[in-house]
């Protein structure tokens, strides 16, 4: 039992890691887009994005795509507006990599962090020098 319990907290604990990880990797990403914003719009379909990135200061989460500066997603979406897009695992990133400006996702254990060099420029996104490493031409 005490094996359990340990093994439980151990869990919860690394999780917790993680998620904390992912939060400043999002506010990161997201203040590296939109320098200029006092309040950032996001839409997300991810209902677990929304909670930790509601709590983020100056991002407001809206329920519909259209009202979004910026659409988090990590499923394909019947429509697209024409709206920046940033995309939450790699498969879904490769679909739309003709659209989305990049991409945050897990593998292996680790985030890894793709920005797409040509759709930065039509959005006329500019990264500053922290974000440059990964900004790549194409996936």
């Amino acid at each position: 039992m005490k094996k359990l319990i340990l093994l439980l907290v151990l869990s919860y604990s690394l999780f917790a890691s993680n998620l904390d990880i992912e939060k400043k990797i999002y506010r990161a990403i997201i203040y590296s887009i939109f320098p200029n914003k006092q309040t950032i719009s996001i839409w997300s379909d991810d209902i677990r994005k929304n909670n930790f990135l509601s709590s983020l200061h100056k991002i407001r989460i809206v329920k519909e795509p259209s009202s979004a500066d910026m659409l988090i997603i990590e499923k394909p979406l019947k429509t697209l507006p024409d709206k920046i897009l940033f995309i939450t695992s790699y498969p879904i990133l490769e679909k739309y990599k003709n659209k989305a400006i990049g991409g945050f996702y897990w593998q292996k254990g680790r985030p890894n962090i793709i920005f797409l060099d040509k759709n930065l420029k039509r959005f006329d996104i500019k990264l500053p020098d922290s974000m440059q490493e990964y900004i790549e031409d194409e996936l």
